[in-house]
């Protein structure tokens, strides 16, 4: 019975969603107010559970860590609790400045994650996958013909990238910098090889959205079915 009405719900939601394909209309809002809001509610026990109760409430509320003032402990949690503090006083524009040191700090931390990823995660990688040997030998002893062209195509397509995003030409007055002329074919290939990444994306997305459309017709099918006595 539980399947069944899950199946239902499923259904109708899927139908007030794609309801939205005649217009903008009270079903399809109802189908997003509750999208929105069971993923706020879902965001919101996460944090709850896995962030503030055990680094913040846990530490704070132990008779112990407060007792003895275990610094390693209630250290941390004391000043995630003035951060925390502080960020909630950004809601009301009377108290907003005060909240701008919290705010600082966590965009701070934030770049400073995003940057340290980037490079360990990204482009230190990506220059490890790029040193290749253009000749590598193959079984008999010669060249590996074909990892030979897979390894010219990775090392051209990431210089040619790099080298799109390269800018040093000098402005004239009234029009617009542009490229040294040496700089421009190596740039146009770099853009071919952007857009066909851009491309596969595109691909996948549409590809996953298939999947899911492909999902939701069978389960509207499977509830027909059920409707009909089919099993």
């Amino acid at each position: 019975m539980s399947d069944f009405i899950g199946t239902l719900l499923s259904f109708l939601l899927t139908i007030a969603v794609l309801s939205y394909l005649l217009g903008d209309n009270p079903f399809y809002r109802l189908a997003v107010s509750l999208f929105v809001g069971a993923t706020a509610g879902y965001a919101a026990l996460i944090a709850w559970f896995n962030i503030l109760r055990p680094q913040i409430v846990a530490p704070l509320a132990s008779p112990a860590n407060l007792l003895s003032f275990n610094f390693a402990v209630a250290g941390p949690a004391l000043v995630a609790a003035l951060l925390s503090l502080l960020l909630l006083l950004k809601s009301r524009p009377a108290t907003s400045r005060l909240g701008s040191a919290a705010t600082a700090f966590m965009v701070g931390v934030g770049a400073a994650v995003a940057i340290g990823g980037a490079v360990t995660g990204t482009l230190f990688p990506q220059a490890s996958a790029t040193m290749l040997s253009l000749l590598p030998p193959d079984e008999l002893g010669g060249v590996d013909i074909e990892k030979a062209l897979e390894s010219i195509i990775i090392v051209a397509g990431t210089v040619s990238t790099l080298w799109f995003f390269f800018y040093a030409g000098r402005g004239e007055p009234g029009a617009a910098g542009e490229r040294p002329a040496v700089l421009k074919p190596v740039a146009f290939v770099g853009q071919l090889f952007i857009g066909t990444a851009f491309g596969v994306l595109y691909a996948g997305a549409l590809a996953a959205s298939l999947a899911v459309f492909a999902e939701r017709t069978a389960s509207i099918v499977t509830l027909f079915r059920q409707l009909g006595g089919g099993g």
